[in-house]
């Protein structure tokens, strides 16, 4: 009998010792996987906040135009090799803060360049000097890096802006990086330009009977149809977006579109689908569409609410004389 009870408790030692073992080992793990998120978190969020950043944003500029000759060969030849460079040095700084896929995925959205794109444009120096994170209530897998930035002009003028960057990470490597939204800029681009309210005057007028809403200011009528599936908002004076209520009242987005003001010399929009529409008292009208998906692409009723509207917003012109949007 002694021996068996000495057994037993030998044995339940052991399996007390794999227990609390195996306790250490996964505390030791989560240690090194919550440092190791915080660092990836990091490194993209000063790579797409500073400027210059090393290299990581360094455009290439292509002049357009009827009495501009086309780019030789070499000329394309030369901008292809510098787009690459470009992409090849941003994996570098970041490629591996990604989970499996992931890295194309973000490197084709405009939030990659909203900040450095900006300030390259606006000769600005930009530069992270407070960066903190908070949980998002819906899941475990998301955070939210609150980010302030200070931007400083040629003039050595300096303003700060408050930023929240959404980041979602992989639900089977939690430190990294399964994608990351700009939520907001803090008015960055609002205060880094000069003032001009593209909402000017704004008034909105329904047709229930044709299902339209005309959106008018000083400075131009848009109408568009489906008028109870789409909404409007505008978040800085120089945007006005137009958006699927459903899907962005399902955290999708639901992003159509956006007229937009943009500086003459500022080309930042060219990353993504756009329209020039014109200009207005020095400033460029510019249409930009959503280049990735905004829908629930499994609800049928909602793709064709958003993709119905969508179609009809591609069929603005340029020069704003005709269609859905014209300038006054």
């Amino acid at each position: 009998m002694t021996y068996i009870n000495r057994h037993r408790r030998y044995l339940f030692m052991i399996i007390v010792g794999i227990f609390i073992a195996a306790i250490a080992i996964a505390a030791t793990s989560c240690g090194d996987g919550s440092a190791k998120r915080a660092e990836n978190e990091e490194r993209v969020i000063r790579a797409v906040s500073e400027y210059p950043g090393d290299g990581l944003y360094d455009p290439v500029v292509t002049v357009l135009g009827v009495d501009v000759p086309a780019p030789t060969e070499e000329e394309k030849k030369e901008a292809e090799e510098q787009a690459a460079a470009e992409k090849a040095a941003w994996e570098k700084a970041v490629g591996d803060c990604f989970a499996e896929g992931m890295f194309e995925n973000f490197y084709d959205k405009w939030y990659r360049i909203h900040v450095v794109g900006i300030a390259y444009a606006r000769n600005l120096t930009t530069e992270v000097t407070e960066l903190s994170t908070e949980d998002d209530d819906a899941s475990d897998n998301i955070e939210h890096v609150l980010t302030k930035i200070t931007a400083t002009d040629s003039s050595g003028k300096a303003q700060e802006f408050d930023m929240d960057w959404m980041v979602v990470f992989d639900k089977d490597d939690k430190s990294l990086i399964q994608r990351i939204e700009l939520q907001d800029d803090g008015g960055f681009y609002e205060s880094t330009s000069a003032q001009f309210d593209i909402g000017e005057g704004l008034t909105v007028t329904e047709d229930e009977e044709n299902d339209t809403r005309t959106i008018e200011t000083d400075y131009f009528t848009l109408t568009l149809g489906r008028a109870s599936t789409w909404n409007y908002e505008q978040n800085d004076p120089g945007r006005i977006s137009i958006y699927n209520t459903a899907a962005h009242d399902a955290g999708i987005g639901g992003h159509i579109m956006s007229v937009q003001a943009f500086d003459p010399e500022d080309e930042s929009y060219d990353i993504i689908p756009n329209k020039v529409i014109g200009e207005k008292e020095g400033k460029k009208i510019v249409v930009t569409y959503a280049s990735d998906v905004q829908y629930n692409i499994n609800d049928n009723a909602q793709s064709d609410d958003y993709m119905t509207v969508r179609r009809e917003a591609e069929t603005i012109k340029e020069g704003g004389a005709e269609g859905p949007l014209r300038l006054k």
